[in-house]
């Protein structure tokens, strides 16, 4: 109990000592200052405090890192936009090409059902069975009329 009471002592006594620290803001500006020739220093210039110091070496040093960054994040989105037409250029031969081999395969079952229609047309052969017919009826003819004869004589 008493191990209890002292652990949530010492956390409320953490969270009251630890809110009231502070930090030097980010935003404060940095003081710069000119000098020239004969005042306080041997040659003229700009200082820096340490703020104004800090932002300068920071963004001196990150600068070129951001740009590196933004450059490499523009070729990815390009290289990204690149392949995505690419792929859709591919998925697209890809369809009109299946659909030229459907074409194809369904124009080829069509001649061949031609052709043998064709077939079945030339292998009809309904002339020679018109002809043997009129030959056969002028033979019958004949044979009647010879037999009618003989019966006569």
């Amino acid at each position: 109990m008493f191990k209890k009471i002292f652990i949530i002592f010492l956390t409320v006594c953490f969270v009251c000592v630890t809110s009231n620290a502070a930090a030097q803001e980010l935003d404060q500006p940095g003081k710069i200052t000119s000098i020239n020739i004969g005042a306080a220093a041997p040659f003229s210039g700009i200082l820096l405090d340490s703020i104004a110091g800090a932002k300068f070496i920071a963004k001196s040093k990150y600068c070129a890192e951001e740009l590196e960054l933004k450059l490499k994040k523009d070729f990815q989105v390009q290289i990204a936009n690149k392949q995505l037409a690419i792929d859709l250029l591919t998925t697209q031969y890809d369809t009109l090409k299946k659909t030229h081999e459907q074409l194809l395969v369904q124009k080829e079952k069509e001649i061949d059902q031609l052709n043998e229609i064709i077939k079945d047309e030339i292998d009809d052969h309904s002339e020679w069975w018109f002809a043997g017919g009129v030959v056969l009826g002028i033979v019958l003819s004949i044979g009647i009329f010879y037999a009618a004869v003989e019966v006569q004589n």
